[in-house]
C-alpha cells in the first residue's frame, strides 16, 4: 500500500479508493429539553452559591499570603480565578466544558488563568459508584460481575459529562469504561439557558469578547447533544482508527472499542496508559522526543479534514497521551488520541476553505483572494456596517489576521488574534491604532460594537453551521498551537510545504 505521506502516484479515477469502504455514520443528537423557569432558577442559584462558597475562603487565603515575606511566595495566586475554577468543578457539566477551553488556551486567557483551569481537563465530581453500577447493568443487561472480571470503584477520570473507570475483562484485557452522568440532558439544558441569556445581552450591549463566547455556547448545545449518546463516539473511534491505519499515520493510536460492552450511556474501550502531551518534564524523563508525534498529529488533522471531511474537534492536552511501547520500548511509542465525542464534519463550503488555507500557506497568491471573499460572504455585513470598514479593508483584515498564523514561526505569533477585540480588527484592516478614548468616545465605540453584534445576531451568525465549524477549527488550532510552542516554536504551524503540496495534488 502506498502511504499518503509518500510521493504522489499518477491520478486515479477512484479518488482515494482506499478510504471509500470506511463508513462514518453521522452522529445522532439527544434532544435537549427546554428547561422550565423553576429548573433554570435552581441552576442559577446553585451557580451563584458555588461561587460564593469559595470566594470568601479564597479571599482570606489571599490576604494571609500577602502578609508573608516575598521569599515564601510559592506561586502567583488570583483568589477570584481560583474561586471560579473551584465552583466550575462543583457545578460540572457545561461549566467544566467551558473550563476545558480556558485551560487549553493560555494565549487567549493568559498562562496564569489557563494553568488554574487545567484541572478541568480531567477532573470533576465523581459519580456515586452505585449509580455507575446501575447504569452499566441497566444498559448492558447483566450483572457487573458477569460483564467484567474486575471494575475499580474510583474513576481514573471524571470530566464534564462522564466518568471513566478502569476495568478488566474476563479475558484479562485492561479496559476503560466511560459512563455518562445521570440526568445530563436536564442539567446541560439548564446550564445553557443560565449562561446564554446574560452573554447574549452582553453581546447586544457591545462587550467586546461576548460575541465569541455566545458562538461558543450556541455551538455547545449541538455538541453536547451529540455527546449524550456514546454510540456516536464509538462509531467515530472505529472509523478514525481505520482511517489512520489507511493513511499510515503509525505514530498515532485510537483505542479499540468493545461493541458488546457498549451502549448509549456506556462505552468500553482499550485502556491506554501514558502522560499528557504537554507534560514536558514527564516526557523528558521517559526519554521520548515528542516532536515527530506533534508533526504527525497536525498531518492527521489536515488529512482527515481533507480526505474524510471530518476531524477530531477536542484535542486538548487531556485527550492526548504519550504512551511508551511494551517494556519501555521507545521505538514502539505512540501518541494516543482519546475522547472522540466531538467530531467536526465539514460541509462543501468549509471543505473548500480548508483547501484555500492550505494553498495560501504554500504561497499561492490567488488563494488569499478566494479566502477573503469566503469570509466576506459570511461576515461582511457586520464588518462593513458595524466597524465602519470598506469592503477592501474587510478583505485586508482577513489576510492580515490569518497570514502570520499560517506562515510565520509559531513562537513569533499568537493564535489568540483569531479571538481578538474590535480595536485589533480595525488596526489589522486600516493600520491605525485607536487613540486613548474619553468616556464619551468609549461609549460611542461600545455602541458601534453593539450594533455589529446585533447585526450578527439578527443574521443568525452564532447559529450558522459554517460559523460553528469555523469556531471549532479555530479552537483546535489554538490547542495545536500550544503543543507547537512547547516543542516546535521555530516552525510555522503549516510549515511542511512538501506535505501540503502532496495533500493538494491528491485532492
Amino acid at each position: 500500500m502506498t502511504s499518503l505521506l509518500e510521493p504522489t502516484p499518477p491520478p486515479s479515477t477512484a479518488r482515494d479508493a482506499a478510504l471509500d469502504h470506511i463508513e462514518y455514520v453521522p452522529p445522532t443528537a439527544i434532544p435537549l429539553p427546554a428547561p422550565g423557569p423553576k429548573t433554570s432558577a435552581n441552576r442559577m442559584l446553585k451557580s451563584a452559591a458555588a461561587v460564593a462558597r469559595y470566594s470568601a475562603p479564597e479571599a482570606l487565603r489571599y490576604v494571609r499570603r500577602r502578609g508573608r515575606p516575598a521569599s515564601e511566595e510559592v506561586d502567583q495566586y488570583n483568589p477570584a480565578v481560583r474561586a471560579v475554577r473551584l465552583a466550575f468543578g462543583d457545578l460540572g457539566a457545561t461549566y467544566v466544558k467551558f473550563g476545558q477551553f480556558v485551560g487549553s488556551a493560555p494565549d487567549i486567557v493568559g498562562e496564569q488563568i489557563a494553568d488554574e483551569f487545567r484541572s478541568c481537563l480531567d477532573a470533576g465530581p465523581p459519580i456515586p459508584f452505585e449509580q455507575v453500577r446501575w447504569i452499566v447493568e441497566e444498559d448492558l443487561g447483566r450483572p457487573l460481575a458477569e460483564l467484567f472480571a474486575g471494575f475499580e470503584r474510583q474513576p481514573i477520570a471524571a470530566a464534564s459529562i462522564a466518568a471513566v473507570h478502569r476495568a478488566t475483562l474476563h479475558t484479562g484485557e485492561r479496559v476503560a469504561v466511560k459512563v455518562l452522568r445521570p440526568n445530563m440532558e436536564q442539567i446541560v439544558a439548564a446550564d445553557l439557558g443560565v449562561m446564554t441569556l446574560p452573554v447574549r445581552i452582553a453581546a447586544e450591549q457591545g462587550f467586546d469578547r461576548a460575541m465569541d463566547l455566545l458562538g461558543f455556547l450556541v455551538g455547545l448545545r449541538e455538541q453536547v447533544a451529540e455527546e449524550l449518546d456514546l454510540r456516536n463516539e464509538a462509531r467515530a473511534m472505529v472509523a478514525f482508527k481505520e482511517v489512520l491505519a489507511e493513511l499510515q499515520l503509525d505514530l498515532l493510536v485510537v483505542p479499540r472499542t468493545y461493541p458488546e460492552l457498549s451502549s448509549r450511556r456506556v462505552l468500553t474501550m482499550e485502556f491506554l496508559d501514558g502522560v499528557p502531551l504537554d507534560a514536558m518534564e514527564n516526557i523528558e524523563r521517559m526519554g521520548l522526543d515528542p516532536r515527530p508525534y506533534v508533526r504527525q498529529l497536525m498531518q492527521a488533522w489536515i488529512l482527515t479534514a481533507d480526505r474524510f471531511r471530518a476531524f477530531h474537534a477536542d484535542i486538548h492536552a487531556g485527550n492526548l497521551l504519550m504512551i511508551p511501547g511494551a517494556n519501555g520500548d521507545l521505538s514502539a511509542a505512540k501518541l494516543g488520541m482519546l475522547d472522540w465525542g466531538i467530531v467536526c464534519r465539514l460541509d462543501d463550503i468549509n471543505h473548500g476553505m480548508v483547501h484555500l488555507i492550505l494553498r495560501a500557506s504554500i504561497g499561492e497568491e490567488d488563494a488569499w483572494d478566494d479566502l477573503s471573499d469566503h469570509f466576506m460572504r459570511i461576515q461582511g455585513d457586520s464588518l462593513i456596517e458595524g466597524f465602519g470598514l470598506t469592503h477592501e479593508q474587510g478583505r485586508k483584515l482577513i489576510r492580515n489576521l490569518m497570514e502570520p498564523i499560517i506562515t510565520q514561526p509559531v513562537g513569533e505569533v499568537s493564535m489568540s488574534s483569531l479571538f481578538g477585540s474590535s480595536d485589533d480588527a480595525v488596526f489589522l484592516a486600516t493600520g491605525e491604532r485607536p487613540v486613548r478614548r474619553t468616556w464619551i468616545e468609549q461609549l460611542k465605540h461600545n455602541r458601534r460594537i453593539a450594533r455589529t453584534n446585533r447585526i450578527k445576531i439578527r443574521d443568525g451568525v452564532p447559529e450558522d453551521p459554517t460559523q460553528r465549524i469555523s469556531f471549532l477549527a479555530a479552537k483546535q488550532l489554538v490547542y495545536l498551537e500550544r503543543y507547537w510552542k512547547l516543542y516546535l516554536p521555530e516552525e510555522p504551524l503549516l510549515g511542511d510545504h512538501e506535505f501540503i503540496k502532496k495533500v493538494l495534488r491528491r485532492s
